[in-house]
This record gives C-alpha cells, structure tokens and sequence, in this order.
C-alpha cells in the first residue's frame, strides 16, 4: 500500500512538474512573440529636414493647402508658381497628369519650404514666384525630369536660380 502511495504521489508530482514546464514554455513563447511584436511595430518617421532659403526675398514654410495645376499651390492659401518650371494648362494635353504628378509627390497638408526668387518678386496673377521643396524634392525640378513640364528659358536672364545645376541641366 505504501509503495502504491509513493507512486502515486510520483505520478502527481511528474504531472505537476510537466504542468509547471509546459506553463512555462508557453509563458516563455508569449513573452518572445510580445517581444518580436513590438521590435517588428516599432516605426521610426524620418521626416526630411525642409531646406534653407537664399537670396533676399522671402522665405514662406507653411502647409499645401491646394494643388492647382502642375506648376502652381497654394501654400496656406496663398497662390506659388514653379520659378522657371512650367507644366501644361489642365484644358491641354498633359496638363492633368502634371497636376496628378505633383500632388502625388506634395499632397495637399504637406510641409513646405518656398524660396521666393529674387529676380521675380512681382510675379504674375498674384502669384509668388519660387522654389518648392516638399517631402525633401525640389518640386520645380522634378516637374521638369518627370518630363511634364518645360523650362521657361525666357527668364533666365531674370531668375536667381537660372545657375542652380537643375536649371542649367534643363537649359538656362
């Protein structure tokens, strides 16, 4: 009787033993999946730093509250147009997919730098003339690579950025 008691309490003791193991075996994968879990959620936003202006003339950082054709935003609500970058009208051929182009690259609420031209300071319609930087491009330029725009060489004559590499690449 006594050695069925010992038995007994053997088999209860391994069943406890391989209870607490396997508790703490899955304890243990819980633990490691949590971890993993986290390090795989764990996302760090590099957000590019907004450029500098030169020259004298103005310096506007603010948000895209519009993107009116390809070559145009508004910038807290005020009208910018792309200094020496220029994109079909919406009515021509082309002018859509520039507009499209640009708000896909600098949607509406994006960050802004806009450095005015010192050379077109009296721009037309009401409109600051400058440089675009958004989500760290040089929207102007990329205008002009994407192959949607066209370089207005009549003001390189005037333009503070008509030596910048950009515009000499496209034909200042």
């Amino acid at each position: 009787m006594i050695l069925i008691s010992i038995a007994v309490i053997t088999i209860i003791g391994a069943i406890l033993g391989l209870q607490q193991l396997v508790t703490w075996q899955a304890q243990s994968a819980f633990d490691q999946f949590t971890s993993q879990t986290q390090e795989e959620s764990t996302v760090t936003i590099i957000q590019p730093s907004l450029p500098e202006c030169t020259g004298n003339a103005r310096c506007i950082k603010g948000l895209v509250t519009d993107v009116i054709d390809g070559d145009t935003i508004k910038v807290d609500g005020q009208s910018i147009r792309f200094a020496l970058s220029s994109a079909p009208e919406l009515n021509e051929s082309d002018g859509k997919i520039a507009k499209d182009f640009i708000n896909g690259i600098c949607p509406v609420g994006s960050s802004v730098t806009v450095n005015e031209d010192d050379g077109q300071t009296k721009g037309s319609y009401d409109r600051i003339l400058g440089v675009i930087y958004c989500n760290g491009e040089n929207l102007n330029e990329q205008l002009l690579e994407s192959g949607y725009g066209s370089m207005s060489t009549e003001f390189c004559s005037v333009s503070e950025f008509s030596n910048s590499e950009w515009a000499k690449k496209y034909g200042c």
